[in-house]
């Protein structure tokens, strides 16, 4: 896989992730508004725009049209959780085969207060249809579980299985740091929804 950008930490994650899986019938991608919105000048894969927020539908789309590709969003808080939180409700509650990663910054993106905080993992594990939602953070020292989810979202994909969420809080090296620590409080890491055991193979 190369890359002709310098791309954001996550980005790298999604790369690492891919080649890991090794799809043999195509890649695509879906880029957000926002600090993504170029992602698809960097990686030598297709990549399709979005407007805001509805990435998952397009997404979805894409899966329909081409069922044996591997097609993910990457989407931060803004794009997400402040745009298109209806639309990656939907495609999770309709059990589309589809990944999405969501890079959570922890605030919406719209203000800097912990009000603005919306709980996305907690909502749709409430959803019957969705195979694997997890939470992780990943910070410079440390990135291997987060890439380890991603990889396992896109397998679950390949194997046909069903809708999986990846939520990653990329932090700060000082995880003992009060800001840190209050994050992972109201966010807390963990696996949400695993039915098929990913995370125990």
């Amino acid at each position: 896989m190369t890359m002709n950008f310098q791309p954001d930490s996550i980005q790298t994650m999604i790369v690492e992730a891919v080649d890991a899986v090794a799809p043999q019938s195509g890649i695509v991608g879906i880029a957000p508004v926002s600090c993504g919105a170029f992602i698809y000048d960097g990686f030598d894969f297709d990549f399709c725009q979005s407007v805001p927020g509805c990435a998952p539908a397009v997404a979805s789309g894409i899966k329909r049209v081409r069922p044996k590709a591997l097609v993910f969003t990457y989407q931060n808080d803004i794009d997400l959780a402040a745009a298109g939180i209806s639309e990656v409700i939907h495609a999770a509650n309709r059990g589309e085969n589809i990944s999405v990663i969501y890079a959570n910054s922890g605030n919406c993106g719209l203000s800097n207060t912990e009000e603005s905080r919306i709980k996305i993992c907690e909502m749709l594990s409430g959803l019957n249809k969705p195979v694997y939602i997890t939470r992780v953070i990943a910070s410079e020292k440390d990135n291997k579980a987060a890439v380890k989810a991603i990889q396992n979202a896109f397998k679950l994909q390949l194997e046909n299985k069903g809708f999986s969420f990846v939520e990653i809080l990329p932090i700060s090296d000082d995880e003992e740091s009060k800001e840190v620590k209050e994050l992972l409080a109201e966010l807390p890491a963990k696996v949400f929804v695993d039915k098929h055991g990913v995370e125990k193979a």
